[in-house]
């Protein structure tokens, strides 16, 4: 998708409630378009919701909880809904604690730059 500057629309993303603001911020700090479900009206709400959300806004999800977005996602795909993508967290890989959070940085860091454009993720799911 381009932009009216001829320029490629970058891929966004909402961190799911569990995931620190601070992760948002610090990504942001790289230059990347991230907010956390937590600076939003999202605290506490049903993951169908979230998932509502983001793909009205065109971000792609990231989160830990894969036993109820992976099949909550799937079947929005499967009606045919264009979605941003979902980025599903490894528990055995990251533990969202603290002092974790500098390596969850860097892997959605990292992420991004490999995938930068709105559509790389688009109705897909990518694990980290």
């Amino acid at each position: 998708m381009a932009t009216p500057s001829g320029t490629r629309e970058r891929l966004r993303l909402l961190l799911d409630e569990h995931i620190s603001p601070a992760v948002a911020r610090r990504l942001r700090q790289k230059g990347h378009d991230v907010i956390a479900a937590a600076e939003t009206d999202l605290g506490g709400a049903a993951d169908s919701d979230v998932l509502d959300w983001a793909t009205k806004k065109s971000r792609a999800i990231v989160t830990a909880n894969v036993e109820h977005f992976r099949p909550l996602y799937a079947a929005l795909v499967q009606r045919g809904q264009i979605t941003s993508g979902l980025v599903l967290l490894s528990s055995s890989r990251f533990v969202l604690a603290r002092a974790s959070s500098g390596r969850l940085v860097d892997a959605l860091d990292a992420f991004l730059v490999g995938h930068p454009g709105l559509s790389d993720l688009a109705c897909l799911e990518h694990w980290l």
